[in-house]
């Protein structure tokens, strides 16, 4: 839980920076986002985090990647599509494909996310809507690109991410 914590304060202190340069109360915000001024309150305060379809809309009204929210990226890069409404299909077909390039099954991805097998497959199958952190971890874990999982790149981009992972840590993961 601590680490998704983490990971969420980050990602919502750069909203709350986009919401700030933009000139917004959190009620403006909200009203784009479509959630109420205490809910925004809620997300900068760490209280709750900003989804997935949230964190797209930001994206898309003002011009930034997924990669900047989630802090892979210190450029805005507005070379991305926008994507009005997120594809499951894509983003479950993306992290397959990648599972299957670092050679572990569902279950060891699952482990190393902290989340359950039967999450993981609903995610490839487009079944349920990848979560924030689940995401960020799996950016983590892989090198790639945020915006090519969510499918506003056509192309997988690496991305320097502060966990790095050893090649003996990929033993042992294939390994367990």
């Amino acid at each position: 839980m601590e680490k998704e914590f983490r990971n969420i304060t980050e990602i919502e202190n750069r909203a709350r920076c986009i919401r700030i340069k933009a000139g917004l109360t959190q009620k403006e915000f909200g009203e784009i986002l479509g959630i109420s001024k205490s809910y925004v309150s809620d997300i900068e305060n760490g209280y709750t985090g900003l989804s997935i379809e949230h964190i797209n809309t930001i994206c898309n009204y003002y011009n930034v990647s997924f990669d900047y929210i989630l802090g892979f990226s210190n450029k805005v890069n507005r070379n991305v599509l926008k994507v009005d409404k997120i594809n499951l299909k894509i983003v479950g077909n993306h992290l397959k494909e990648i599972r299957k390039e670092l050679g572990i099954t569902q279950d060891k991805l699952a482990n190393k996310l902290n989340v359950s097998r039967p999450l993981i497959a609903h995610y490839e199958k487009g079944i349920r809507t990848i979560s924030t952190a689940d995401l960020k971890g799996l950016c983590e874990l892989s090198g790639i690109s945020a915006d090519w999982y969510i499918g506003k790149l056509s192309y997988k981009l690496k991305i320097k991410t502060n966990k790095k992972i050893k090649p003996k840590e990929i033993k042992k993961l294939i390994k367990a």
